[in-house]
């Protein structure tokens, strides 16, 4: 008997405020033979809910860190950090803090074995209506998070080969033996694999999860939908052409990518039916309507890692100096725009909102205090061990709710978005500029690059579009283009994948982390702030694709490593 791998599996599924309490709870143990396994519907489901079980529960999925902590968004204080191990040089097939490639390879086995015998299986014999019903939500479900696994290994271990070719992942879509090594795809055929796959989530899920219907209402929401198949596809496509994966080898032009990446993002668009309003609370309040699938966690972990010293926390993620310096002024004017009105002598001032929902500047009034991270100040590296690196702590995430005083000590929600609304309009802005240009609609489309650009930044409350109409040229709003996804994304593990799939250079992918030094003049009551570099990244050219797992490569010729590694 083939060796299954189940676990006890708790799984939130109901995200709603009337079912935040919602759990599905079962039991399985590597004891059972095929046929227990699959003569149970809980059993049986269970194999499917494996693959929910694999996905990140928070944004620290990478050795307990975020992965703009390999970036020049910021650092993290854990010294012993694998993500800081990464960007210091440490990075090899050996050590991946990235990789994941026999997790989400165990995950695909589960669902295809899924996909083979689990509608053999009567979920509701007594109500042969809602049995069938049934089972085509979870074929939906498992067709979509095999798209989703697939795409995990993909963008973690896809690139350059050492043959010369843009290589993807082998594709399983069959019952494979854990020991048996198959070829690496090309990148467009692992493509085409997730998009078939999403086409058949597409056809057989629910837009969303609405309503109190026992099997399509809310009490499922953080399951599959038809909204999140469609977000996936919009993310697959902008990364296949994207210029590290753009292979000139395959059938697909490069414009033909690009429009296909526009397509999928304008089909997304259509049926998110717009972006909902501003809120700082997208990750602590069900009812703001941003993430298009998301997980659910009540708890304090991420404010014990991430409040202050002085709010009892131990502030691991610190932004830099370089993305606070990112965000433009309300206006919409970058700080080094003679109209920004940018005053150095007060740079936390008339920023624009999302630099507010962000970072915790020294200064700032939070949670009925204020933060003070000037040299001497309850928040300094000189006064607290704890203190941050840059002189910024993390405030996106971070519940304010919550306390971990000694006393008064609560939890809080946490919604983490695998997809948020807010990525339709970017990735769209993206694709459609670089198809053709800022100002033309691309076949398909409804919009232009810039006007994209315009939905989210006046959701961001930016109500001026004057620096917006000083760009010209594709060129110019690429970079735009790429500043913004920086600042609207900012510690969603997404920094770290965009400057690779861009193919930016090695000075750039190496562009050091700075910090701020600020003093106060007591007798004057003046205050200096000062630049100051923090630490280094170290990674060579060909660490824009991540490596092929060493012992995968040792299992024979039919693996080929990426090149350099």
């Amino acid at each position: 008997m083939k060796n299954l791998k189940y676990i006890v599996l708790s799984l939130v599924i109901g995200l709603s405020t009337s079912a935040c309490s919602n759990f599905l709870e079962l039991e399985r143990d590597n004891n059972r033979t095929e046929d227990e396994i699959w003569s149970h519907p809980v059993t049986a489901e269970g194999v499917l809910l494996s693959g929910y079980q694999g996905l990140p529960n928070f944004y620290t999925t990478y050795g307990n860190d975020i992965l703009d902590c390999a970036t020049d968004n910021g650092t993290t204080r854990q010294i012993n950090s694998s993500v800081r191990r990464m960007a210091a040089g440490g990075w090899n097939p050996s050590s991946n803090p990235i990789g994941d490639w026999s997790g989400s390879y165990e995950i695909i086995r589960n669902l295809n074995d899924f996909l083979t015998k689990g509608f053999d299986v009567d979920y509701f014999i007594a109500d042969s209506l809602r049995n069938e019903n049934y089972k085509i939500r979870l074929k939906g479900e498992a067709h979509f998070l095999r798209a989703y696994y697939h795409f995990n290994i993909l963008r973690r271990h896809g690139g350059l080969a050492e043959n010369g070719q843009v290589l993807g992942i082998p594709i399983i879509t069959n019952e494979v033996s854990i020991n048996e090594t198959l070829p690496r795809n090309t990148y467009e055929e692992v493509v085409a694999q997730i998009l078939a796959d999403t086409d058949v989530a597409i056809e057989l899920l629910p837009l969303e999860y609405t309503g109190d219907n026992v099997d399509f209402g809310e009490s499922n929401v953080g399951r599959a939908s038809k909204m999140a198949a469609q977000a996936l596809r919009s993310v697959v496509t902008l990364y296949a052409a994207s210029p590290a994966f753009d292979d000139k080898n395959d059938d697909i032009t490069t414009d033909e990518a690009w429009g296909r990446a526009a397509y999928e993002s304008q089909k997304l668009i259509d049926i998110m039916g717009g972006l909902p309003s501003w809120s700082n609370d997208i990750y602590f309040d069900d009812r703001v309507g941003e993430p298009i699938m998301r997980r659910y966690a009540n708890n304090n972990d991420i404010e014990k890692k991430n409040f202050p010293p002085s709010l009892n926390g131990q502030g691991f993620t610190n932004p830099s100096q370089d993305l606070v310096d990112a965000f433009p002024m309300a206006n919409g004017f970058p700080i080094d725009h003679p109209d920004s009105g940018y005053d150095p002598e007060n740079p936390y001032e008339g920023r624009e909102t999302r630099f507010y929902a962000t970072v915790i500047h020294n200064g700032m009034n939070y949670k009925e205090g204020t933060i003070n991270t000037y040299v001497g100040g309850e928040d300094h590296t000189d006064v607290n061990e704890y203190a941050t690196r840059t002189g910024y702590y993390l405030k996106k995430f971070v519940n304010p709710n919550v306390s971990i005083t000694p006393g008064t000590i609560t939890t809080g929600r946490h919604y983490t978005a695998l997809f948020r609304k807010v990525e339709a309009y970017l990735n769209y802005a993206e694709a459609a500029n670089e198809l053709v240009g800022p100002n033309t609609v691309p076949p398909f489309g409804r919009l232009t690059a810039k006007e994209a650009i315009q939905v989210i930044r006046s959701r961001a409350q930016i109500d001026s579009d004057a620096y917006l109409n000083t760009i010209t040229g594709r060129d110019g709003f690429r970079e735009f283009i790429h500043n913004e996804r920086r600042i609207e994304l900012a510690f969603e593990n997404h920094r770290f994948y965009d400057v690779r799939r861009w193919n930016y250079d090695l000075n750039e992918l190496n562009s050091p982390v700075n910090g701020i030094e600020i003093n106060v003049n007591q007798d004057s009551q003046t205050t200096s702030y000062q630049k100051v570099h923090v630490e280094d990244r170290n990674y060579q050219d060909y660490m824009i694709y991540g490596p092929i797992p060493y012992r995968e490569v040792l299992k024979g010729d039919a693996i080929i490593q990426n090149k350099g590694w």
